[in-house]
């Protein structure tokens, strides 16, 4: 999928729309879902965010802990804008923040592993999250 068809890849998704974002693990790529529907817009192996917070339930969670099986309990909300899938953000500082229900219970900075709630500007690509740090 080339970055430049995502107006095509994406035809109900509309500009300023909020998002959510979380990591599909069968097919190894990002599943978007509009915050207002809760339904599957589409898939994607890199987005672009802004205004994001970093959400997991903690009731989610639990179950996860107590059956072991992985579910869909955390993801990234954010607004999406066309003009950011393309930008080039190399000289925007990035951190790498990640979240492993067995270990933390928030999204966690990768480096530091304190605890992220939010973010300017967030990028998901390559199954990894990267953010500007606020």
């Amino acid at each position: 999928m080339r970055r430049a068809d995502i107006k095509q890849t994406f035809p109900i998704l509309s500009n300023m729309q909020n998002i959510r974002i979380a990591y599909h693990f069968y097919k190894k790529c990002f599943s978007i879902r509009s915050c207002s529907t809760r339904k599957v817009i589409g898939y994607m192996e890199r987005i672009v965010v802004r205004n994001a917070h970093f959400v997991v339930s903690p009731s989610g969670r639990a179950r996860v802990l107590r059956e072991k099986m992985k579910n869909i309990h955390a993801y990234v909300e954010g607004e999406f804008k066309y003009e950011l899938q393309n930008a080039d953000f190399s000289n925007v500082y990035m951190r790498e923040v990640y979240y492993n229900p067995y270990f933390v219970a928030t999204f966690v900075d990768k480096e530091s592993l304190q605890p992220i709630y939010s973010a300017s500007l967030v990028i998901c690509e390559e199954g990894r999250v990267y953010c500007a740090i606020n």
